[in-house]
């Protein structure tokens, strides 16, 4: 493993950790609001400027955007007044593309995303793991399904603080939760089969990432 890599991952969730303190700090601070429209906006920015700058079409995508960036400031008045639906929306990006990433992968003559994981730890699976692995990937489909819509009937109903509380306070530490449970109950589910560790799930998974394993087959 790189030297890097852990420096990077610390990096990455530092960075995380901070938006989502500021975005709540936005949420429950009068006259925040410009603030916390940055503090959503300009890591997705960011993302966006990366992923152009390295891809094929970088030409035509660069200018477009630097048009995004720009049309961004002239809206930016509208865009702080309603910046809680910059927020929400952004919540609801994530929960609704990670139910889609594992989601998909359960569509006939796809293996399921925690099968993948498994055969890159494992390797061939057995019936038994191949229909676990299937029941978890399904799991994961519907808790962040689940996420989504705890946060849409917050929005909707409860004060914006609460709302914020909950998609900024509480996703990542649900989502460990249930990365941990899991692993837990595997040990009942297949108490037959060799354990591995999280890290070894946890290096799966970034293999998966870097060797695009969400293309489709």
């Amino acid at each position: 493993m790189s030297p890097g890599r852990p420096l990077r991952g610390a990096g990455t969730v530092g960075v995380v950790v901070a938006c989502e303190v500021g975005t709540h700090y936005a949420a429950s601070t009068p006259g925040a609001r410009g603030f916390g429209l940055i503090v959503v906006v300009a890591p997705l920015l960011l993302i966006a400027l990366a992923a152009a700058a390295r891809a094929p079409q970088r030409r035509w995508l660069l200018p477009l955007w630097a048009c995004l960036c720009a049309a961004l400031w002239l809206a930016r008045e509208p865009l702080m007044r309603h910046f809680e639906w910059s927020a929400y929306l952004e919540h609801l990006g994530f929960t609704l593309l990670m139910a889609s990433v594992f989601g998909r992968t359960l569509a006939a003559g796809r293996q399921p995303l925690c099968s993948r994981f498994a055969a890159m730890v494992h390797g061939t699976l057995t019936p038994a793991v191949a229909h676990y692995t299937r029941q978890i990937t399904v799991a994961w489909t519907a808790f962040f399904l689940f996420v989504a819509g705890i946060s849409t009937l917050l929005f909707v109903t409860a004060p914006l603080v609460a709302w914020s509380t909950f998609a900024n306070y509480m996703t990542l530490p649900l989502v460990a939760v249930m990365f941990v449970g899991e692993h837990a109950w595997r040990r009942v589910a297949l108490p037959d089969v060799k354990r591995s560790s999280l890290l070894a799930a946890a290096r799966a998974y970034r293999h998966t990432r870097q060797g695009g394993a969400y293309r489709a087959q």
